[in-house]
């Protein structure tokens, strides 16, 4: 027999911001869900003081709010605050909550790098490009104090060139591509390297890189069957054909319709965004 749950507290007539990210709440059971399968980046979400205030502004939970910002004001563990916030709506079963919380302790024993790496690497898997960005860069400044490895570092600058290839694009992005390869020697980083300036239109960087690294024929074969895959993937997606009819309608002078449709796919990616994320 299916269990019933009874929502707890109100709905939120305004979201529920998580972080820098467009990942949006508005109840006590998406706070929760979200929680649930995010234990490497829950220290953030759960000290955030703005998550009790919401708790009594926008849910009438003040009982709620009330016993985070104890938790706030006595430095507690995150597990502390994940134990209150699974108690308000009985989602998951007490073994579901045991394994969470061996996932959140196993995360919270980690040496400080690492557990900050992998709260990045887990904001890259989701999307939130800006958010994973800033930990790999500040990870990235203090590398001597932490005594990384030249692969670690390269493996840092990787991840954060695939932030960057998503954020301001390829051209910034095959700067930190070059760093990594020359740290980590990872054929990937390489790859992406001169595909990155391939995509920037570098095309005297390329060839230099290509003679700079010995490139053999044969991967130079398999870049230009790449590059053409994305290519022509980006021109057939349905996205990008909706974006050239928005584009179309600048052109032609269409104000009213331009700014209605460019509304519209604006809308669909937030929301699209947001789903992927969840």
């Amino acid at each position: 027999m299916a269990r019933v749950i009874l929502c707890a507290g109100k709905r939120g007539k305004h979201a529920f911001r998580v972080g820098k990210s467009n990942i949006r709440l508005f109840s006590a059971e998406e706070i929760c869900y979200y929680l649930y399968y995010n234990a490497a980046t829950a220290e953030d979400f759960l000290t955030d003081p703005a998550l009790a205030d919401y708790f009594e502004t926008e849910l009438l939970l003040p009982e709620v709010a009330g016993r985070l910002r104890l938790l706030l004001a006595a430095d507690a563990m995150p597990k502390e605050y994940a134990t209150v916030i699974f108690g308000i709506t009985p989602m998951y079963t007490a073994e579901e909550i045991a394994e969470f919380m061996l996932e959140l302790e196993k995360v919270s024993e980690m040496p400080g790098w690492q557990k900050q790496k992998v709260r990045a690497d887990a904001y890259l898997e989701r999307r939130n490009y800006r958010e994973a960005a800033g930990i790999y860069e500040s990870l990235l400044r203090s590398r001597k104090e932490k005594e990384l490895s030249e692969v670690a570092i390269g493996n840092l600058y990787h991840n954060l060139a695939v932030c960057e290839l998503h954020t301001t694009g390829p051209g910034t992005a095959a700067v930190y591509f070059a760093e990594s390869y020359e740290k980590n020697r990872n054929p990937e980083s390489l790859q992406s390297y001169l595909l990155a300036l391939r995509l920037s239109k570098r095309d005297n960087d390329y060839l230099n890189a290509l003679e700079r690294y010995g490139v053999s024929e044969q991967l130079r074969s398999e870049l230009d069957t790449k590059l053409l895959g994305v290519t022509i993937e980006a021109g057939e997606t349905a996205d990008y054909r909706r974006m050239m009819r928005v584009k179309k309608l600048l052109e032609e002078g269409q104000l009213q319709e331009y700014r209605q449709a460019t509304q519209s796919l604006v809308e669909e990616f937030k929301q699209q965004y947001r789903m992927d994320n969840m």
